[in-house]
């Protein structure tokens, strides 16, 4: 579960848009996970992650492309599942969406310093109404 199974989620979920995997290995490291086009033909990249604390993995490479496309204004978002392994936190099952600029801040100051939309409960109630005009926004 590298990416918190997000990418057959956001497809099943957002079933009515083009969706495109991006697996570019060593000919342009740091590009995001998928690539979407609504059918009004608004596109943007979304990178996916996974973490079982508020610390997420982004390496310096995808960093710098995030944040390029962001200066270029192109729309670029980085979703993040958080799903802790305590007992303590039984059932806790989180959605993290942020613009690609916060990218940086997210390597290095984790999840709660960032800014982002947040949804508890599981997929089954996370608001996709809200996930899919954050996207197109």
């Amino acid at each position: 579960m590298k990416d918190g199974d997000l990418r057959p989620l956001f497809r099943s979920k957002i079933r009515n848009w083009q969706w495109t995997s991006i697996e570019t290995a060593g000919s342009a490291t740091g590009v995001p996970d998928s690539e979407f086009c609504t059918p009004i033909g608004i596109s943007g990249w979304l990178e996916f992650k996974h973490t079982k604390a508020f610390y997420v993995h982004i390496s310096p490479l995808q960093i710098a492309w995030l944040l390029q496309r962001d200066r270029y204004g192109g729309r670029a978002f980085i979703a993040v599942r958080r799903i802790p392994k305590a007992a303590k936190y039984e059932g806790v099952d989180e959605l993290w969406l942020m613009k690609g600029s916060q990218a940086e801040t997210l390597h290095y100051h984790g999840l709660e310093s960032v800014i982002a939309q947040k949804w508890d409960g599981g997929p089954s109630k996370w608001n996709w109404d809200q996930i899919i005009n954050t996207l197109q926004s």
